[in-house]
């Protein structure tokens, strides 16, 4: 199953706390089979505070369901 996600999350000057960048973030997911995992692409534009486009990046994402129970373990 694949899911298509856009979110507009905000960044603020953590000194001031004053709004610093305006966030668009965007991913295509997949959903692994069990449903304890998913893999795509993302994207994400930063724009100053008057709408200017000013960061551009992408990438690939990769995550593994966690529950109350997780533990943390090391991998060499």
């Amino acid at each position: 199953m694949t899911y298509e996600v856009n979110r507009f999350p905000l960044s603020y000057n953590a000194t001031t706390g004053a709004l610093a960048n305006l966030i668009n973030l965007r991913e295509k997911l997949t959903l692994s089979p069990s449903g304890d995992s998913f893999t795509g692409t993302f994207t994400l534009d930063v724009y100053d505070t008057k709408g200017n486009h000013v960061d551009h990046l992408g990438g690939n994402v990769t995550a593994t369901r966690v529950t109350v129970d997780t533990t943390v373990t090391a991998t060499p």
